[in-house]
């Protein structure tokens, strides 16, 4: 598959239409936008620029509406943010040379040879979003205050992207963002890629990374900022939210993983980490995922895989099942005052699926979770949580969508609560690096944990008691990254 040229001719496209549409349509096109009943939950903008300098090519040759890859992006982050065969043949920016090539006949008396970037390999991106509560008794209009409009996230994040690769084999991502609670390292990893065995089958990663536990990118959703759920469940039994107060097994860890592709179908992940707040021990967490994908482009994009339309680079007609499992040892804050922290042993098991109809996508999955100590008293608690995402391509700028999530808590020897959020929305390009969301947020709880919904997340989520199904919020969301 020519993917240079179905990106040419994609881009061609998207530019004839913003062009038809010129300034007056595009303004009202954001205004629409933002007068629309449903509204979604803005994603993080982990695009990364970079990649379009360093092949010359635009972003919508691995995304949709990004942060979403189309089958070639998943074969390019799969295969260590590489394109298919030989991946300096595509590079169109020069490197600089770290070495003569002859040195690679004198080592070890020299050192191997490899190549930097010729321009700083880095990316700028900021997303925020702006909210609107139509009903002011809701519990999201509550935790805000009753403002009916509320801009205090307008401009919420900022991210530093790094990427590229020292040769044909080693590679590396990184991200540094910053916030209201100040600056962090989300991803910072190598790749060591094809290590043995035939090419894509066997990879090292070594850093800070979510660990992978689908066939899909982390970020693989149009209106949500994963597509696993996840929730921090000691969080939201001790009321204190946060990445150093609770493990969720969709979190970044620093850790070793090893994955592969075998015959362009099957992929699969084993890994160990630290966890999201470990200390001075031995890593314990492990966690590992195998996948299958039925038609559609090869999982590694090699050997001529082509969709059916090259003027539709998203469309194919693919089934991919996959099954994960992790097992975790962490601590969390649970009562300051008495103990400096509590152990919590957590067990999750899950399984996701994605169809692809062309246009037409659905995303689901349902993973189980057991807690041995999720209060600091020792009380074992069993999350089950589901989810389903339906979209479907009108154009390439143009998604909309719908998302499904539940969650349910059943303590042991107590009663079960669960939660529901709906979430209908729109996700659209104004250009290929700027990216509005739409999205509303209908929820309903049959009852609250003893910390509330907050770190699940959603518009009624500080709720400590149940909340009747009502749009608790609608947001519009903008990300940008250049």
């Amino acid at each position: 598959m020519n993917f240079l040229n179905v990106e040419g001719r994609s881009r061609v496209v998207l530019g004839r239409l913003l062009g038809r549409a010129g300034p007056r349509t595009a303004t009202a096109f954001a205004v629409m936008l933002s007068t629309l009943a449903f509204l979604a939950l803005p994603t993080p903008a982990h695009a990364i620029p970079a990649f379009a300098r360093k092949y010359g090519t635009s972003c919508m040759t691995c995304h949709t509406i990004y942060p979403k890859l189309n089958p070639f992006g998943e074969a390019f982050r799969r295969n260590g943010f590489r394109f298919p065969g030989t991946d300096s043949d595509t590079i169109k920016q020069e490197p600089l040379q770290l070495g003569a090539e002859a040195y690679k006949k004198v080592f070890p008396a020299a050192v191997w040879p490899a190549s930097i970037a010729g321009s700083l390999p880095v990316a700028l991106g900021f997303n925020g979003f702006m909210t609107f509560h139509p009903t002011s008794g809701s519990a999201g209009a509550v935790a805000d205050g009753g403002a009916p409009v509320v801009f205090d996230h307008l401009v919420e994040e900022g991210h530093l992207w790094a990427g590229g690769s020292f040769s044909d084999t080693i590679t590396y991502f990184a991200e540094l963002t910053v916030d209201s609670s100040g600056i962090g390292i989300e991803h910072a990893y190598l790749l060591f890629n094809d290590l043995i065995g035939p090419a894509h089958a066997v990879n090292l990663s070594v850093g800070s990374f979510v660990p992978t536990l689908s066939s899909f990118g982390p970020h693989s959703s149009y209106l949500a900022d994963t597509r696993l759920t996840g929730a921090g469940v000691t969080a939201l039994f001790s009321g204190t939210p946060g990445a150093d107060s609770s493990w969720a097994y969709n979190n970044n860890a620093n850790g070793l993983e090893v994955t592969g592709v075998l015959n362009g179908r099957f992929d699969y992940s084993v890994g160990v980490n630290q966890g999201t707040n470990g200390f001075t021990r031995a890593p314990d967490n492990v966690y590992g995922h195998i996948g299958y994908k039925f038609g559609g482009v090869r999982l590694d994009g090699e050997e001529g895989s082509t969709v059916p339309d090259p003027m539709k680079p998203w469309a194919e007609v693919a089934l991919t099942l996959d099954l994960y499992g992790f097992h975790s040892s962490s601590r969390y804050t649970s009562d300051p005052a008495t103990v400096p922290f509590s152990l919590d042993t957590a067990n999750v098991g899950g399984l996701t699926l994605r169809g692809q109809l062309n246009s037409l996508e659905l995303d689901a999955g349902l993973s189980m979770e057991m807690h041995d100590n999720v209060d600091g008293a020792g009380t074992k608690v069993t999350m089950t949580q589901e989810f389903a995402e339906l979209s479907y391509v009108v154009y390439p700028w143009l998604v909309p969508a719908v998302r499904i999530e539940n969650t349910s808590l059943a303590p042991d020897g107590g009663t079960s609560v669960s939660d529901l959020r709906i979430r209908p929305g729109i996700a659209a390009l104004v250009l290929p690096n700027l990216k509005l969301t739409l999205v509303g947020d209908i929820e309903h709880s049959d009852g609250a944990p003893p910390g509330g919904w907050g770190a699940l997340g959603g518009m009624g989520g500080m709720a400590t008691s149940a909340v009747s199904a009502d749009i608790q919020g609608i947001t519009l969301g903008i990300a940008y990254a250049y």
